[in-house]
């Protein structure tokens, strides 16, 4: 009877050992990889198309200029099983040009592999007619001739102008310095020691500082509507020994000032439905502070107070204008003027 039970022992203690082994080895193996296998993001108002990526360890992304990064929701797909963070889908802060790090941890909950997100905000580009020359001849004032050349984003650098002062030729070259993000951070006019250098805040001009061999001069100052135009440019002169202050008003209607109180003096103008030669060639922050009824718009100045009746313009077959000519003064005074581009 001891030798059956002995038997049986033995056998039972076989079976389940040969159980335990089987379980042990069915049991699933999980998994060590910890990769990310795709990486988009998604920002609001902005195209899937502009946006531009660089996938690797170091993930680098490129979005339009002016993009903000408060709010960028990442779509991100790694090895099965395995978790990331940040998670997938919710929205986080980026800094331009600032790297954050993403962790993937595999199934095995001990493998984990680090990558950088690098966002940066690509620079504003011109996208304008590209102004060569403009010419202007007064029977008044003479005539000036203005030269433009422009830099690798298609915003102008440099102006030369030319002007004819009873006889004389006085050249002017003004330079523009632009940061990295094809902003104009100063103007400046070497053979004289002049310089303007310009302040932002939320992506407009809100100060500039103008300087005559480097003792400050004027401060302007710029106030904006809920449309980002221009609305009051105060000036400060700095030269006396009380600070005197100017203020010119604008009124912008559809990308055209319709009205510039200056010195107590109200300006007026109608425009037409083409092409400004102006528009484009600056960064949109410049081009901002730098709007009158002869300055930068949308379009192009017909009638009002610039001229007696109306301005007459003829077109290229872009729209852009190739001359315009009116009377001022009531007669008294003659205006032709003459617009060449650089081939696109």
């Amino acid at each position: 009877m001891k030798k059956i039970f002995s038997i049986l022992t033995v056998f039972l203690t076989l079976a389940v050992t040969t159980v335990s082994c089987s379980s042990d080895d069915d049991a699933p193996i999980e998994s060590s990889l910890a990769t990310i296998t795709d990486f988009s993001i998604a920002i609001d108002g902005v195209n899937a198309a502009d946006i531009v990526y660089d996938l690797g360890t170091d993930i680098l992304v490129t979005v339009p200029f002016g993009t903000n990064l408060t709010a960028v929701v990442p779509t991100i797909m790694v090895s099965e099983n395995a978790t990331v963070s940040p998670v997938s889908g919710a929205a986080i802060s980026f800094v331009d040009g600032e790297a954050k790090t993403f962790t993937v941890t595999a199934e095995d909950e001990v493998t984990t592999k680090n990558y950088t997100v690098t966002i940066t905000v690509r620079g504003e580009v011109g996208s304008g007619s590209q102004l060569k020359t403009y010419e202007v001849d007064e029977l008044w004032f003479g005539l000036s001739t203005t030269t433009y050349s422009y830099n690798d984003a298609n915003f102008a650098n440099s102006i030369t102008k030319e002007a004819d002062e009873w006889g004389t030729i006085i050249t002017t070259v003004t330079d523009l310095v632009y940061d990295d993000k094809n902003q104009i951070i100063e103007k400046k006019v070497t053979a004289t020691n002049q310089s303007t250098i310009y302040t932002y805040e939320s992506g407009k001009i809100t100060e500039a500082d103008y300087s005559v061999d480097d003792v400050l001069t004027y401060v302007y100052n710029y106030t904006y509507n809920e449309f980002g135009d221009l609305i009051s440019e105060k000036r400060t002169d700095k030269t006396g020994d009380e600070d005197e202050v100017t203020e010119t008003l604008f009124t912008v209607v559809d990308g055209n000032v319709t009205k510039e109180v200056r010195y107590g003096t109200d300006y007026i103008a109608t425009y037409d439905i083409n092409n400004n030669p102006f528009k484009g060639m600056y960064p949109t922050a410049y081009a901002a502070i730098n709007v009158g009824i002869e300055s930068i718009n949308t379009n192009n100045p017909i009638s009002g107070s610039l001229a007696d009746d109306v301005v007459t313009y003829i077109y290229n077959t872009d729209n852009y204008p190739l001359s315009a000519s009116y009377t001022s003064y009531d007669g008294g005074n003659t205006v032709e003027k003459t617009f060449t581009y650089y081939a696109n």
